[in-house]
């Protein structure tokens, strides 16, 4: 499927190299809508990636709940590394701050921009007409939105400056370019030869769009399951068949020799002459009911040995020296008080007692939520080191945003997800914990992997984060 969606189209060639030629000179507000499944995320990206490499990159990807001064801090966190604005500020006011009198060469790309509020899509114009007054700034916007959904709103917010706002169409597959796409779907090598005629036929008879295409055959429960994906379970059928016809075997063989057991007559007894004699040596000691333990006073030749009470404090101190954790970490609520040791009490022991001291977890394992506070740390400092190592292009999920250590430890435990990683930084003078998983290369991938998240994630409305941003969250504690 991933050969398809990287699979380049006339029609969408020839749209984003137009873009490209209207963003070349001078600063433009551009808006592209398409239908629903048209592929604007697709070449959203696709024009980052390929058509605007000559100036500094800005991607805002819009998700539902987002707030405007969200929108804004995103935006101007790429505008400027390591700025300081107000996020309450309009977007020309933060900018005639931060670029003034700067040679600049901007391109602000906004993916599902019909989620944009009107206060922030008018500021977006506003913006837009302030760069084209300005030769040292050139700033071109590209929105990507469904059909229908923004131009009314753009209509409003340009009337009386005597400047009509660019609309591009992204118009549907031409017949030719959906067989060609479609060929492309089908030609996985993990479908078999019915799924694939089968998917081709029915893809011929849907709206030829990218996205539409794409999502057909999940929709339509096609078998997709691969040839090799099915090996697993026939043999295991043949075990299960070979272990049956082994039990049914044996059973048969059991009955059989039962059988031959009770038709044998029954053999004869030979005649013993029992002889009776008396014996005079005395019996050896009556042994006692009651077994001999250390310590009883029958046997006064072995000493009590007593582990006291310090001894044993002391080998529980040299295990947790060793990594394993005795201690238990306060809870979010009382986080401000340092965690207490949970007091062990060990009974009296005797030297030939066998009952065996239960074992403490390895420090290799995954850290538990109730592990100390020293343990979270080192994992938040090990995520971060992985954080800042990652490329910048890349996209992770943003899974929760506590403001402690505790609580992040908490909800990675809670929501199984130990492979997510935890980073620190600061907002608005309080400091945050961020939990965050994956790094994918695009943001088509990240969408895909939040899909396959759990329902009790989903619940929670995950959404894509650059790691552009989140180095740069890091770096504000530096």
């Amino acid at each position: 499927m991933t050969k398809a969606k990287n699979l380049d189209l006339e029609s969408q060639i020839q749209l984003l190299t137009r873009v490209r030629f209207i963003t070349r000179f001078g600063s433009h507000l551009i808006h592209l809508s398409g239908a629903a499944g048209s592929g604007k995320t697709w070449l959203a990206h696709s024009f980052l990636e390929h058509y605007a490499t000559d100036c500094r990159q800005v991607l805002l990807m819009c998700q539902s709940g987002q707030t405007d001064a969200q929108h804004r801090t995103l935006l101007l966190q790429q505008f400027v590394s390591q700025a300081m604005f107000n996020e309450h500020d309009s977007l020309c006011q933060s900018v005639e701050h931060l670029l003034a009198h700067q040679h600049d060469k901007l391109m602000v790309v906004i993916d599902d921009a019909h989620l944009l509020s009107p206060c922030l899509v008018a500021e977006l114009w506003a913006l837009s007409l302030y760069a084209a007054q300005h030769s040292t700034l050139q700033l071109n916007i590209v929105l990507f939105a469904n059909r229908g959904e923004l131009h009314q709103t753009l209509t409003h917010v340009a009337h009386g400056s005597g400047i009509v706002p660019l609309a591009l169409d992204i118009d549907d597959l031409s017949q030719q370019e959906a067989i060609l796409f479609t060929e492309r779907l089908i030609g996985s090598d993990q479908l078999t030869t019915a799924s694939r005629r089968t998917l081709k036929q029915r893809l011929l008879t849907v709206i030829a769009r990218p996205g539409v295409l794409y999502d057909f055959p999940q929709s339509e429960g096609v078998n997709m399951t691969s040839k090799a994906s099915k090996r697993p379970l026939l043999v295991a059928v043949i075990i299960l068949a070979v272990i049956a016809l082994a039990i049914a075997g044996y059973g048969l063989m059991t009955i059989r020799s039962h059988t031959a057991t009770d038709t044998q007559p029954p053999a004869t007894i030979p005649a013993v002459t029992a002889t009776v004699t008396f014996d005079d040596v005395p019996l050896p000691p009556q042994v006692h009911a009651q077994g001999l333990t250390v310590g009883r006073k029958e046997d006064s030749s072995h000493e009590r040995i007593v582990i006291s009470e310090q001894q044993i404090d002391a080998m529980m101190d040299d295990q947790a020296l060793k990594g394993h954790s005795i201690a238990t970490e306060a809870t979010e609520a009382t986080e401000a008080t340092e965690a207490t040791t949970t007091p062990v009490i060990a009974p009296i022991v005797a030297a030939s007692d066998t009952t065996a001291i239960p074992a403490l977890p390895s420090a290799g394992a995954i850290i538990p939520a109730s592990a100390s506070k020293l343990d979270w740390s080192l994992k938040l400092a090990t995520d971060e080191q992985k954080l800042a190592a990652i490329k910048s292009s890349h996209y992770a999920l943003q899974l929760a945003a506590t403001q402690s250590l505790a609580a992040a430890a908490e909800f990675m435990t809670t929501h199984h997800v130990a492979e997510a990683m935890i980073y620190q930084t600061d907002r608005k003078k309080q400091q945050w914990f961020i939990v965050v998983s994956g790094n994918y290369s695009t943001a088509d991938q990240a969408r895909t992997a939040k899909s396959q998240l759990s329902a009790s994630l989903q619940q929670l409305k995950p959404w894509l984060k650059p790691y552009r941003h989140i180095q740069q969250e890091m770096n504000r504690l530096k």
